[in-house]
């Protein structure tokens, strides 16, 4: 067995070498565990260890049902290679009193989960990880806190453990969800505590509207889904406050993350700690029973989607798709450090203008300029590919230009190289646009 975690490396590419030494510790320590177990300890995804369990398929017993286990001549041997436990969440916490009271109450309600909601229950131990949190981040203390959707029964575990919040509102689609936190809500006698029926993809009431200090939301992992509830999740909270958001999904499509995290930066919201797999669920083994938790923090400079028409279709049983649109290769650039002689200059500005086209092959077919009045040149050029846009502020030394073309850039990869050549000028900000 000598080199066996590097073994494993080789046909378990998606696995950290730590993380592959932490699934054998489970295996020898547990000495028999179900996958479903085996998913909500690790937050990997079914697939992942589907092919990890192949891979020392040769070390376990035949499965019986869902159990794994390693093989009685292969434990001891294992056992001496002292493996080590890996940190599966940063970040947990441990109440078992309250973990239990929950528990009870789970038991004695029975609730099913509704796939049209996109409901998967959380394991008891993040009902209360998820309020222990919150406490840890020291922001809800004597606070209104809104929870967008609650089918987790974080609320009550809010409102069981400490009396120190001034209000706490659950807004949720699910009438037996509410139904039950109310009447338990009254039976722990709770007396901050109220319920309300929401539909997120419907208008939010006035009164609701920037009234609380912390929003608390555990979405659909769908894109749409994401920006709709942040969306209103802005909306309820007033001017300054925190945003618990949930997201889960395969690593093994990390670019998901990357467009959750554009989302949030449409908001202006600041991430201001991320947990991954922080929390666990009843099912949703696809993506490891486990989704990460994002703790956002508004400012001033945040804001709501006002004006913008949002999706309704936010669930993944609806089976949504990308939305076909022509292919749009978009870019956009802030540059400083520029002679005023050269930003003031409509002849000059259309010579460096026209070597930028033909540097990268942008075929001009009409041209509109503008000299403003005092200072300041505005350049539009129709392109047989869409368009480029120059703007001037010559007493800033600043321009920007903003190229979108309806098929690849050519050698896009150096377009701020070009721009720093012929403005003479390193202070060049790129950003692309989706």
């Amino acid at each position: 067995m000598d080199n066996l975690i590097s073994q494993l490396k080789n046909t378990n590419s998606s696995l950290r070498e730590a993380e592959i030494e932490g699934l054998l510790f489970l295996l020898i320590q547990s000495k028999g565990i179900t996958n479903t177990e085996l998913i909500q300890k690790t937050g990997l995804p079914k697939e992942t260890l589907r092919l990890f369990l192949n891979s020392i398929g040769s070390y376990l017993e035949e499965q019986k049902g869902a159990q794994v286990k390693i093989k009685d001549e292969f434990l001891a041997k294992m056992e001496t290679l002292k493996m080590r436990p890996y940190e599966w969440s940063l970040l947990a916490y441990n109440d078992p009193a309250l973990t239990q009271k929950i528990r009870e109450i789970r038991e004695k309600f029975q609730l099913i989960p509704k796939r049209d909601y996109d409901q998967f229950f959380a394991t008891c131990e993040t009902s209360v990880s998820k309020y222990k949190v919150m406490m840890a981040k020291g922001v809800i203390e004597r606070k209104k806190i809104a929870f967008l959707g609650d089918d987790d029964w974080v609320s009550l575990v809010t409102g069981i453990d400490s009396s120190k919040h001034s209000l706490i509102r659950v807004f949720d689609i699910d009438p037996g969800i509410l139904k039950t936190i109310k009447t338990l809500s009254t039976e722990l006698g709770i007396k901050n505590l109220f319920t309300h029926q929401y539909d997120v993809r419907e208008a939010l009431l006035p009164e609701f509207i920037g009234g609380f200090d912390v929003v608390v939301t555990d979405p659909p992992y769908t894109k749409s889904g994401i920006m709709l509830f942040l969306n209103r999740a802005m909306q309820l909270l007033n001017k300054e406050g925190y945003i618990f958001l949930y997201f889960g999904n395969s690593f093994k499509t990390p670019e998901k993350f990357i467009k959750i995290q554009e989302i949030i930066g449409r908001f202006g919201l600041v991430i201001e700690d991320k947990i991954d797999k922080f929390a666990r669920y009843h099912g949703a083994e696809s993506i490891g029973s486990a989704s990460s938790l994002y703790v956002l923090r508004a400012s001033e400079y945040s804001h709501d989607l006002s004006g913008a028409v949002l999706p309704k279709s936010i669930y993944t049983f609806e089976n949504q798709k990308e939305e076909k649109f022509p292919f749009v290769d978009h870019v956009v650039f802030k540059i400083a450090g520029v002679s005023s002689d050269i930003l003031n200059s409509k002849t000059k500005l259309q010579k460096l203008a026209g070597d930028f086209c033909k540097k990268h092959r942008l075929k001009v077919v009409d041209t509109k300029v503008t000299v403003f009045k005092g200072q300041g040149v505005s350049l539009t050029y129709i392109l047989a590919n869409s368009n480029l846009v120059i703007h001037t502020w010559p007493e800033y030394k600043a321009l920007h230009i903003d190229l979108v073309t309806c098929v690849p850039i050519f050698a896009k990869a150096v377009l701020a190289d070009t721009l720093s050549s012929l403005f003479k000028t390193n202070k060049i900000e790129m950003t692309v646009v989706e």
